[in-house]
């Protein structure tokens, strides 16, 4: 079978080496192993350093490629017309149909090994098998359910390789959308902490609370964020509404945040400071005790449209919601600190 140049060129483009497999000569097989090797060591290089040493391994990885394609080339174009009968033998080695298509995977499969063999021994320092965020995933499960007493399902194990820890993401399965971190230690067995089940499971309740009340001031006009901070205590309370000094169940602090579409002009900011200021003083009737800071945004009100209520709900936390677009802003570190209009400043952005 007579070995295609235009086949042998093909290989080498896509696949370091491979041309020089298909054609097969103990040279060429030995040359392809070994670009395939120091393929697959830039490889390995380049994830051991987190890229920083890309501007040699990348280089030398193109090098090593460059390589393959022009021996490849060069064989096909050596000057054999003065040698017919060396010609021949080597248009004759190794040629039969099956030992061209055998070599030739094995060059492939070589040549898929080094690049997977650098990626991955490159990236294990980095990161963790399936089966070992499968451990972790499962204790962080049995902890929360041994603590909450109710079923969790952990969606995400991510693990941090500069701190060597795992940062998780789970929900209760009762209540998919009370989406919370943890995090878990890299042992054996794993150590599970710091889980903010109760922040967003309070931050819900409490924005339930809040709901009609904010609808008083602005039906239809608002979204609301909310965010319980706890303070540190044993006992594990899960009804927002049960806590106080009195049981011994404090909070450290909540935070409100209010994304407003209206227009504000000069005409009705004194209007809007007495409805902040009304909205404040009714705020503890359906609060737990504990310091409170009110964010109010306000955005034009042609942007209360459905596609940004979406948008709001699907990433409460989004500083840069619609960025550029806040007209105003008012900030309150702690509501009981408001005792007047006088101590409402809304801030006008497109003035700054």
């Amino acid at each position: 079978m007579k070995k295609h140049q235009w086949i042998a060129t093909l290989l080498s483009l896509v696949f370091t080496g491979a041309g020089m497999f298909y054609i097969g000569t103990p040279a060429m097989i030995a040359g392809g192993v070994l670009l395939m090797a120091l393929q697959g060591m830039s490889i390995y290089v380049f994830f051991m350093t987190l890229g920083f040493l890309g501007g040699v391994t990348l280089p030398l990885a193109l090098l090593v490629h460059s390589i393959g394609l022009i021996v490849t080339l060069m064989y096909f174009r050596r000057d054999t017309a003065k040698d017919p009968y060396k010609a021949q033998r080597r248009e004759r080695q190794l040629s039969s149909p099956w030992k061209i298509g055998v070599r030739t995977v094995i060059g492939l499969a070589l040549f898929a090994g080094a690049v997977y063999g650098g990626y991955t021994k490159g990236m294990g320092p980095f990161s963790k098998t399936s089966s070992e965020k499968k451990i972790v995933q499962e204790a962080a499960e049995s902890y929360l359910e041994n603590k909450y007493n109710e079923s969790f399902a952990v969606s995400e194990v991510r693990y941090i390789w500069a701190i060597s820890s795992y940062s998780l993401k789970a929900h209760p399965e009762q209540n998919p959308h009370i989406e919370f971190s943890l995090d878990s230690s890299n042992g054996s067995p794993p150590r599970i902490s710091n889980d903010t089940y109760l922040n967003h499971l309070w931050g819900s309740q409490l924005k339930d609370n809040l709901t009609p009340l904010v609808d008083e001031f602005y039906p239809d006009r608002a979204f609301i964020y909310t965010w319980v901070n706890e303070k540190d205590h044993q006992m594990v309370e899960k009804n927002y509404n049960n806590l106080s000094g009195e049981n011994g169940l404090q909070i450290s602090s909540q935070h409100v945040t209010l994304y407003v579409f209206a227009d504000l002009t000069e005409d009705n900011l004194a209007e809007e400071k007495e409805r902040v200021m009304t909205l404040i003083r009714r705020m503890p009737e359906v609060m737990s005790e504990g310091e409170t800071e009110l964010d109010i945004r306000y955005y034009p009100s042609n942007m209360n449209t459905p596609a940004n209520m979406n948008k709001l709900k699907r990433d409460k936390t989004d500083k840069n919601f619609n960025q550029g677009k806040q007209t105003h802003m008012l900030r309150i570190d702690d509501i009981s600190e408001i005792t007047s209009v006088n101590d409402i400043e809304i801030r006008n952005l497109r003035e700054e």
